[in-house]
């Protein structure tokens, strides 16, 4: 009698768990996002890990950590809600819980704590009708792994992480009739954290990517410094065709012939060193088989070297300023993101230009602003005719030709060509382009009339970074290319704008490295409108715009000054003297975070009085030639001396 009652309740409970697993399966539906979850975590990422330019790779050590492993593994496990994951380190007990979401993204920003430098885990079951072919469509911030079934059948783990958007990954499987667990585990660096899942139909998406094959099969190469990279297929959906194929790379040399071939799986890098690879063109082909034995192929052109620029053009003066129509300087002061109905505001504030678009001109006219007018810089033939169409246009500041070209590895010799076509239809207002990758001033860099430095360092860089690249854009650059700076006014997800001080110091961290026009991302977009949003960090900008019109001449004065001279050599205080219209100035500011300093600066020969600290309404003594003052961490202080 017990041993029947033994099995009696062995069959019982093994059935309610069946039948409790099936309940919280989600049923196999092509399209429709999965919103009802298992997670866990958070799990460190890395050991001793900072947030300045962080990079995923193999310091994520908690990405290759299996912390599930003392109950049956990430491959394996079948997680049931309010079970517990020990760990070998104290403090990392974790205790899976269920999450259903009111939308289609699953935000761990939200479950997690802490919720930057970690990993999650996340579980659920689908219930398939039949053994059957499907594509796990998948959206991750920041890597990602996928285990079905005790198999794991996806990995990507992009070093510079990515936005969470929908169907970043097509990840082809093979689901079976009944139960398919699901395990993702979703790595983090800083900012917004999550993922998006859905399965989509098999068949129709393979005949949809057939039907449009040469939108999935981008050949893309950039050179970083010496370093030439390609990559087919970037976003890796071009695999569903052929899931255990690879692809053929090989560069070839004009002169040198094929230099090398390298295979690999689509949307992963290639590379070729250029340091011993004489100047000349370079053809990179790359060549894919699909599963019909029908070969895939995609080729690009590089130029290694520097391609031939075109003259100034008539807006553009040879000491790096912007003139007016009337051939007088112009400082530009602009920002990104600004509403029509905010023209008149920003012009009120003391902007003297937007980005837009060629429908916004004359708007910006009224306001009295102008326009760096947004053009279509993939179809150079559309760009060629906006310009013809809007080039007399009394609003035209410049003209937007890409963003950032080397972050979205742009083909060079297209904007290139671009940048030449610009020209050739308007030889009187400059071309700009704005890039974030130092590595690509050289080659990129020189490709455009205007250059502007997009450093965005408030919780994801060094703040110092900004005059650094300004720095070394200048040196990359030809000697008559202007830089600009254009700084942060934006908070990335899950993180912050800069505060009233930093943002202050990397806009006179640029003035004394030599920009020649400012201008911000953004006063209003991501969801966010500076003036409501951040009314400190706004009224700190009309501050700094009212000095910035003030000292436009100075700025705009020739040369980039020289460098201050102090009686004892400190490395945190950057300091420069330049003459302008109005007089000499000293401008200084403090590259620490955390440090005050006293620095002392040796003036001209018999120098005792007291100098106007422009902005402060105070002024600072000078004692024998030598100009003492207070600097707080990020300081900066200008200083008329005549």
């Amino acid at each position: 009698m017990f041993v029947f009652r033994k099995k009696f309740l062995l069959i019982f409970f093994a059935t309610f768990s069946m039948l409790s697993c099936t309940k919280k399966a989600s049923e196999y539906k092509p399209g429709t996002y999965i919103r009802n979850w298992l997670i866990l975590g958070p799990f460190p990422n890395c050991e001793n890990c900072g947030t300045e330019n962080y990079k995923h790779g193999k310091n994520c050590t908690g990405f290759y950590t299996d912390y599930l492993k003392s109950a049956g593994g990430e491959k394996n496990l079948i997680p049931e809600p309010g079970m517990k994951i020990d760990s070998p380190k104290p403090g990392l007990n974790r205790e899976w819980f269920t999450y259903q979401s009111k939308t289609d993204k699953i935000p761990l920003a939200e479950l997690m704590n802490p919720k930057d430098m970690v990993i999650a885990y996340a579980f659920t079951q689908i219930k398939s009708p039949k053994d059957q072919k499907a594509i796990l469509a998948l959206g991750s911030n920041d890597g990602v792994q996928v285990f079905l079934n005790g198999e794991k059948v996806h990995e990507n783990h992009p070093e510079n992480g990515r936005w969470l958007q929908a169907d970043n990954d097509y990840v082809p499987v093979e689901l079976k009739n009944g139960l398919n667990r699901l395990m993702l585990k979703i790595d983090q660096g800083t900012g917004d954290f999550g993922f998006i899942a859905r399965f989509l139909d098999y068949d129709s998406l393979v005949t949809n990517i057939r039907n449009d094959v040469d939108s999935y099969s981008k050949l893309k190469v950039v050179a970083l410094g010496d370093t030439l990279i390609a990559n087919f297929g970037s976003d890796n959906k071009i695999s569903v065709l052929n899931p255990n194929a690879k692809v053929a790379i090989e560069f070839i040399h004009e002169k040198e012939g094929k230099v090398i071939e390298k295979q690999t799986i689509p949307g992963e890098d290639v590379s070729l060193n250029l340091k011993n690879i004489p100047n000349g063109f370079i053809t990179i082909k790359a060549v894919f088989p699909d599963s019909k034995g029908e070969l895939i192929t995609s080729q690009i052109r590089y130029f290694k070297g520097k391609l031939k620029r075109h003259l100034l053009p008539e807006r553009l003066g040879k000491d790096r300023v912007v003139l007016s129509k009337k051939g007088k300087p112009v400082f530009p002061v602009g920002t990104y993101g600004a509403p029509v109905s905010d023209y008149k505001l920003l012009k009120e504030t003391g902007y003297n230009f937007v980005v837009g678009s060629p429908s916004d001109l004359d708007a910006a006219y009224d306001a009295g602003l102008m326009v760096s007018v947004h053009i279509n810089g993939n179809d150079i033939k559309a760009a060629r005719d906006t310009i013809t169409k809007y080039k007399d246009h009394p609003a035209v500041l410049c003209w937007m030709m890409y963003d950032e070209p080397g972050y979205n590895r742009a083909d060079l010799l297209h904007i290139y060509n671009l940048y030449n076509a610009v020209y050739e239809a308007d030889p009187i207002h400059p071309s700009y382009l704005v890039i974030t990758t130092p590595t690509v001033y050289e080659s990129f860099g020189r490709l455009c009339d205007v250059l502007a430095v997009d450093t965005y360092p408030v919780t994801n860089g060094k703040i110092t970074d900004v005059g650094d690249n300004i720095a070394l854009a200048y040196h990359r650059i030809d000697d008559n290319q202007p830089v600009w700076h254009c700084g942060q006014m934006f908070n990335w997800p899950e993180q912050r704008r800069p505060n009233p001080q930093e943002h202050r110091f990397m806009t006179y961290l640029s003035i004394i490295e030599g920009a020649k026009g400012v201008l911000w991302y953004t006063y209003k977009g991501y969801g966010q409108y500076l003036p409501e949003d951040d009314p400190e960090l706004w009224n700190a900008q009309k501050r700094i715009l009212a000095e910035l019109n003030q000292l436009a001449p100075l700025i705009l004065a020739p040369g980039f000054g020289k460098p201050a001279l102090m009686v004892n050599e400190n490395k945190n205080i950057r300091a420069i003297i330049k003459e302008g219209p109005s007089g000499t100035y000293l401008i200084a500011a403090n590259k620490s975070k955390k440090d005050t300093f006293v620095p002392e600066f040796k003036l001209g020969e018999d120098f005792n009085s007291r100098v106007e600290v422009f902005g402060e309404n105070r002024k600072a003594v000078v004692i024998n030639n030598i100009l003492k003052d207070e600097f707080k961490p990020l300081d900066v202080h200008i200083y008329r001396l005549n």
